[in-house]
Order: structure tokens, then C-alpha cells, then sequence
């Protein structure tokens, strides 16, 4: 039986469709990863596909669980009340992951920047870092709500100059569709999940850890269902610390390989990105929609967060459009209600499905 779409025009920032191989990858049976050695193989190609993704020498450990984990499993394994954590927000998610180190009992200093924009002038980061002196630094390189794709180079550079012990990136929205540079980055901790760019369900988290990262892992001790500590041994125990999901991973896998042998490899897939972006943003201001972003901001190669159109609400406007088959997403924080998103990632990101999104949204507008 062919595979069927849950919509004709798919077009949410994630999950995303699947891809095919993603699928094959699924409808086969596994045996026990508790007691199989080929788990462990695999366990290791994954975790090399992913390193390779996110241009990374560190272990790669992968976890059972939606990419939300990955994020809490960071902090919890590297924090304890009382450490500083410097978060660096361009929108909902950059600050969130403040508000989360706070509420395991962390002090938290937020340098918020407008959601409209990315990281650009330095100053003020480098000035709260040199003062607060924090032992974490974390930002968001894909801000999906925003529609924005954060630099960080520069921070990267400072967490190296000041002296900050670890340096953690939400990349789960950019990790397969735009350049993630861990190592450049001077990244501990580079945190993904299955269900964007790697066209995977949203049933696995992967994340990267420097060897400075397990120093402090293993001084703090953190023991629960997202503990990291534990993955750390994987390889040499021969078992992961609680039954690994084989068909989760070997989906991840399938997903990381489809980007790996792209025509034009890791680089046409990334291009692929930025056409299909460009041309999604082109068409919208053909027709008149605005951005959400401001002058100067960097836009996503893997979602566009665009204004709703004058003369409609939210409810209105995803209703209109998912009568014709296309499904979008709202947005959240100072965004809701006022901007709907367009995720081309992974298997969205096609000149056919933009194209067909736009002809929707003219449409709509034309009625």
C-alpha cells in the first residue's frame, strides 16, 4: 500500500513528514538492544552520522525521548542549585531555557534581545558575562517561533575569552538543515532531536558532550531517566541504562544518512535549505506578507514566521488555509496570534510544496 500524507500540503515546523527511508527503516522488526550486540553498532553509526551533522569530534549520546530531553538532561546532568547560568534569548525558547535552569534551582541572569532579531552586537553579552561570571552560557541557534537562525561564532569565541566553563546549544530545529559548527563553536553541549531535519518521528533526542562537559557530569552526579552519566559507558558495558528504542534509532540513523548522501552531501543539503527559504519568503512578498522579522535579522533556511495577513485573526486564517489543504503553524510568546509558520525542513523543504503553500495563501488573501 502506497504511503499516504496526513495533509496535502504539509507545512508545520516540525514533526515534519516522514522520509522514506525513515519509514523502510521503521517496518522492519528488531531484536532486544538490551542483549544484541548489533544495537551497539548501531548505536555507534548513529552517534558518528549525527557528529558528522553537527561538524563535532565529541561522543554523540542518544536518548529515548522527544527532543525536549535532550534540553532538560543537559541542565540536570551539568547544574545544581546555586550555579550561575547566563542565557542568551532572541525568543521563547532562548529565555525558556532560563526559566528551566531556574526552576531546578539555578541563578539565572537573562540577556533578552527582541524576538524580531538575532544575536549581533557583542557588548552587552560579553559585559553580563564578565560580571555574572556564570558557569553555564546557553543559546538557541534555530528560534522557530521567531522564524530566526542565531550566529554564534562570536558567542562561542567569548565563552572561550571569559573563561565560561560550558556552553550549551539548542540546535534541535538547524542540526540537518543549516551548518552547526559545535567544535568552532567552542560548544559542550549541542542538543537535537529526531523530529525536524532528519524527517524522523519525535521520539528521539541526541545531544553532544565535550570532555569538559563529562568532568562536570560526573562531578555533579545527576541519577534519573534523562542522566546522562550513564551513556557514557555504553560501548564499554555493552548496555544502555534503561531498554533502547532499536526502530527510534535506526530511524535517527536513516534520517542522518539521508542528509550524509544527498546529492551534494551534507552542503547540497543545506543548500537545498536556503533555496527553498529564499523562495518561500520571495513569494510572500509578492503577495504582500510581511515578515515577522526585523531589518537586519537572520532568517532560518528551515522556517519562515510571517504576519497574518491584515483583515484576518488566527483562528480564521488556519482555518481558511486548512480547507485547502495546507496546514501551517501559529506561533508563541509576543508572536501569538499575530504570525503563522512555515516549516520547510527536512522532506518540507521543496520548491513543490512551497509553491503550492503560496498558491493557498493567494488564494485566501484573493477571496
Amino acid at each position: 500500500m502506497a504511503h499516504k500524507p496526513y495533509a496535502p500540503i504539509p507545512m508545520v515546523p516540525g514533526p515534519v513528514t516522514l522520509h522514506p527511508a525513515v519509514l523502510a527503516a521503521m517496518t522492519r522488526d528488531y531484536g532486544s538492544g538490551q542483549i544484541e550486540p548489533d544495537y551497539l553498532k548501531l548505536y555507534a553509526e548513529t552517534g558518528r552520522n549525527l557528529a558528522r551533522l553537527m561538524d563535532t569530534r565529541h561522543d554523540v549520546v542518544l536518548m529515548t525521548g522527544e527532543g525536549m530531553l535532550a534540553l532538560w538532561a543537559a541542565l540536570k546532568s551539568c547544574l545544581v542549585p546555586g550555579d550561575r547560568v547566563l542565557s542568551v534569548g532572541t525568543g521563547v525558547f532562548g529565555d525558556g531555557i532560563g526559566d528551566m535552569a531556574a526552576s531546578i534551582g539555578c541563578e539565572v541572569l537573562k540577556v533578552s534581545l527582541p524576538y524580531d532579531e538575532t544575536i549581533d552586537d557583542l557588548t552587552g553579552i560579553e559585559d553580563a558575562i564578565r560580571s555574572f561570571r556564570p558557569k553555564m552560557l546557553t543559546a538557541v541557534h534555530c528560534e522557530t517561533p521567531s522564524g530566526t537562525l542565531n550566529p554564534l561564532t562570536g558567542l562561542g569565541a567569548l565563552k572561550q575569552s571569559c573563561g565560561v566553563p560550558l556552553f550549551y546549544v539548542d540546535a534541535v530545529a538547524s542540526v540537518g538543515g543549516a551548518p552547526v559548527r559545535a567544535d568552532a563553536w567552542h560548544a559542550d553541549l549541542v542538543l537535537g532531536g529526531s523530529q525536524k531535519c532528519l524527517s524522523a518521528p519525535p521520539s528521539m533526542s541526541f545531544l553532544s558532550v565535550s570532555p569538559a562537559a563529562w568532568e562536570v557530569i560526573e562531578a555533579v552526579g545527576y541519577q534519573g531517566y534523562d542522566a546522562i552519566a550513564p551513556f557514557r559507558t555504553v560501548q564499554r558495558d555493552g548496555r544502555c541504562p534503561y531498554t533502547p528504542y532499536w526502530h527510534g534509532t535506526a530511524a535517527l540513523n536513516a534520517g542522518a544518512l539521508a542528509i550524509l548522501n544527498e546529492a551534494g552531501g551534507m552542503q547540497g543539503c543545506f543548500d537545498r535549505h536556503r533555496d527553498v527559504a529564499e523562495r518561500c519568503r520571495a513569494g510572500l512578498a509578492k503577495l504582500g506578507v510581511d515578515l515577522w522579522t526585523a531589518d537586519g535579522a537572520v532568517n532560518s533556511p528551515t522556517v519562515t514566521a510571517a504576519l497574518i495577513p491584515e483583515g484576518f485573526d488566527w483562528p480564521e486564517w488556519q482555518r481558511r488555509l486548512r480547507e485547502r489543504g495546507l496546514i501551517v503553524s501559529g506561533s508563541f510568546g509576543p508572536m501569538a496570534g499575530k504570525v503563522f509558520r512555515l516549516g520547510h525542513m527536512g522532506t518540507q523543504a521543496t520548491e513543490a510544496l512551497v509553491d503550492a503553500a503560496l498558491e493557498v495563501i493567494e488564494s485566501v488573501m484573493q477571496d
